[in-house]
């Protein structure tokens, strides 16, 4: 069994700063490109391709509108076998949502997307067009009626057999954010255990990768002990 990695890719510019916040900002909500080229458009999801690359961890990766992948971050998705997805927000209506797709799919030719998720776990509004209610069995229908997979929920997973899919859905993720993970199951052995068992997915933000220590320190040991304890990475998804 192995690890799958989905990367949830939020941010244009990163947040590392207070330039970058808000030139974020600004791109999210009222631009969708990236206007503000000097300031290293998608550079912390850059800096984390390279490193899965190098390591050969494929993944999933997310784009909203305003993180749509340039040609710089196409080729890395290309020369590490991941997969283009899209990480939706205007999910009012079947209408909102699949216009969105198709703006979406026409921003990442020639590459096609795989699958979507949803922008957020229903609490907060994230941005100008960001529909915060979380829906996953709409999403589901809209998965058949648009061919692109629902794989994965976002909700946290408090054990092991949380983890593991149902239905064809992962519905819980092992955040690498501490702060998203249940005290009782945070580990990094309790997560590589339940991988020896059966598929588990684990959810990483790219631009806290870049900013904060601490998730790059444990994305970095998790690649690590999962090299010497056999445990494989991968992005074919075999669901029951």
């Amino acid at each position: 069994m192995s690890i799958i990695l989905r990367a949830d890719v939020d941010k244009p510019y990163g947040h590392s700063n207070l330039i970058r916040k808000v030139a974020s900002k600004v791109v999210e909500d009222y631009f969708s490109i990236p206007i503000f080229g000097s300031f290293k458009y998608l550079s912390h999801l850059i800096e984390f391709l390279e490193y899965c690359n190098a390591q050969h961890i494929p993944g999933f990766i997310y784009h909203r509108m305003c993180t749509a992948p340039n040609k710089k971050v196409k080729e890395l998705l290309i020369s590490g076998g991941h997969k283009v997805c899209f990480h939706a927000e205007n999910t009012r209506s079947f209408e909102t949502f699949s216009e969105e797709l198709n703006c979406f799919k026409e921003k990442v030719k020639p590459l096609s997307v795989e699958s979507f998720t949803k922008h957020g776990s229903g609490i907060l509004k994230l941005g100008k067009y960001h529909y915060p209610p979380y829906e996953p069995e709409k999403y589901q229908d809209w998965s058949v009626k648009t061919g692109t997979g629902f794989y994965f929920g976002n909700g946290i997973c408090k054990n092991e057999n949380d983890l593991y899919s149902e239905n064809g859905v992962f519905s819980n993720m092992f955040w690498m954010e501490r702060d998203y993970r249940d005290p009782d199951f945070s580990d990094l052995q309790k997560l590589l255990n339940a991988a020896k068992k059966k598929d588990v997915v684990v959810l990483i933000h790219p631009c806290n990768f870049h900013t904060s220590k601490i998730v790059s320190e444990d994305f970095m040991l998790l690649v690590k002990l999962s090299k010497e304890q056999n445990v494989n990475w991968k992005v074919c998804l075999v669901l029951k």
